[in-house]
């Protein structure tokens, strides 16, 4: 089984052709599995210490969202490190990334036949192509010179995606090429293939080099946090500091110091100067999340701020000149709390200079299976497992829930159930999981169990510890209580008699942020 000239030519084309480089490489494994005969085949880009599928075929939806740290898969490792391409003998020790993360194959999971091609830019490894299959005479037939050549198509098509990406990011002056290799690191990188998920990306890239100040709007839990990191991230103030302040989180009466710092005896407590946030992140970013709670009185102070480029200490006459760039983030609609008379219009106009909408999770459900496995990633690690994977129909049922809570909360329902999952097996020592649909408590409809019919499952049943059953019941009371509420933490707060802090700070114990 040679690689014929004219299968080599196709693949030339293929990757040479006016496409996206999305569809280029996807044409590229699909043309190799096709050809090849192999079950599976992926094309991976090299960062840092992980290898990030860049296209798959054949292989689990949830793949594409695995970011691999090599120093976790013994045989991508081997690839990293090998100057040539890698052929594993079918009776290998070393575990392979994709046992059992290829579908329809019933009992039989763990793949016999590998072969791992690293692609090079000069001496410099920049991704792999992985060829896998169960029979472990397939690839016998496949000459290294065959393979040396596919794998210098890949390169090539690969170093010209990178080039590229790297030119458009220089022509928008954005100094994201000089960032380092970790800032693709799981704290920044906003993960989705769908057509917003493309939009959002591209706007962030032609706003993030200016320094307008930019107004970041979506739903509880769909990744705003992430935007604003990209955000300075691409930055020319990446070098400076990136300072997050909740103000939904501030009591009022401390609100004004935090922002603006105090001197010492301002008021009682006040036993030492202070600075506040703006002089924290002079040079830098300022990233106020949920500025839709910021009291009116502290509304009029910022516009200020954002209008002279000064801030007074609280007790100080002094004014200090700051250089701050602003970014806000609210899951509250403004114009109609300006209507309402609960938001200045003046502040409203300064702050959404540039409006970036993050989608909810519902409008992008295509991005399913990619969060999931880049969830289900950290859950393996974290759990100190060799293997942690969704049964075939965990997926279709993820689907049919709306995701109230949106990104956060599916990250939450996977790291539950994985627990759930390796708690429930038999063998203490077994590091080999497999998620069921019974590990997730997750309606069709998406509405989330009301109180009253979780007394019956959880307070009556005597099974659970009363901790546990007591913070079972107030997840899924202010889960239900946001649902009313559309997501806005300061109504579900009123609605609760809750302090707006007390209320975040027993939601992140909970998990819900």
């Amino acid at each position: 089984m040679a690689l014929s000239q004219t299968v080599l030519t196709r693949i030339a084309l293929d990757i040479t052709s006016g496409l996206s480089h999305r569809d280029r490489f996807a044409r590229l494994v699909d043309t190799v599995k096709l050809h090849l005969l192999c079950d599976a085949a992926a094309l991976l880009e090299f960062r840092g210490q992980h290898f990030v599928p860049l296209a798959t075929a054949g292989l689990a939806e949830d793949v594409a969202g695995r970011h691999f740290v090599i120093g976790d898969h013994p045989r991508l490792e081997a690839i990293a490190r090998a100057g040539d391409l890698v052929r594993f003998p079918a009776d290998s020790d070393l575990a392979d990334p994709y046992d059992g993360l290829i579908p329809n194959q019933g009992e039989q999971l763990r793949v016999h036949a590998c072969i791992g091609l690293p692609l090079f830019d000069g001496e410099q490894l920049i991704g792999a192509i992985t060829l896998d299959a169960f029979d472990p005479a397939r690839f016998d037939g496949l000459s290294d010179l065959d393979l040396r050549a596919l794998g210098a198509l890949a390169a090539a098509s690969l170093k010209n995606a990178l080039l590229i990406a790297k030119l458009e990011q220089l022509s928008l002056g954005s100094m994201a090429s000089a960032l380092p290799d970790n800032s693709h690191s799981k704290h920044t990188e906003l993960l989705g293939q769908t057509q917003v998920m493309e939009t959002l990306r591209q706007e962030i890239q032609a706003v993030a080099a200016t320094d307008l100040s930019v107004l970041i709007l979506g739903e509880t839990g769909t990744g705003k946090e992430l935007v604003a990191r990209q955000l300075h991230q691409l930055s020319r103030r990446v070098n400076g500091p990136l300072v997050y302040l909740n103000c939904a989180a501030l009591p009022e009466s401390v609100a004004e110091s935090e922002l603006f710092g105090h001197v010492k005896g301002a008021f009682t407590g006040a036993i030492n100067h202070r600075s506040g946030k703006f002089e924290s992140a002079d040079k830098g970013t300022l990233f106020l999340d949920e500025i839709g709670e910021l009291p009116l009185g502290l509304q009029a102070k910022l516009l200020r701020v954002l209008q002279y480029g000064d801030v007074q200490r609280i007790g100080d006459d002094r004014s200090l000149k700051v250089d701050v760039r602003i970014i806000a983030a609210t899951n509250r609609d403004l114009k109609q709390e300006i209507l309402a008379g609960r938001f200045r219009a003046d502040l409203y106009h300064r702050l959404s200079v540039f409006p970036l909408h993050v989608p909810p999770l519902r409008d992008r459900l295509d991005d399913l299976g990619l969060l999931c496995g880049y969830f289900l990633e950290q859950s393996r690690q974290r759990l100190g497992l060799t293997q942690l994977r969704l049964s075939p129909s965990c997926l279709s049922k993820l689907r049919q829930y709306d995701w109230p809570g949106n990104v956060r909360e599916l990250e939450h329902a996977i790291h539950r159930a994985s627990a759930l999952a390796r708690a429930a097996l038999k063998d203490a020592e077994a590091d080999t999981v497999l998620i069921t649909e019974a590990q997730f408590e997750l309606t069709p409809q998406g509405a989330m169990a009301s109180p009253q019919s979780t007394q019956g499952t959880q307070e009556f049943n005597c099974q659970l510890p009363l901790k546990q059953a007591l913070e079972d019941f107030q997840t899924h009371y202010i889960n239900q209580c946001l649902v009313q509420e559309d997501h806005n933490w300061a109504a579900c707060a009123r609605r609760l008699g809750l302090d707006p802090g007390n209320l975040h700070r027993l939601a992140r114990r909970l998990g819900l942020k």
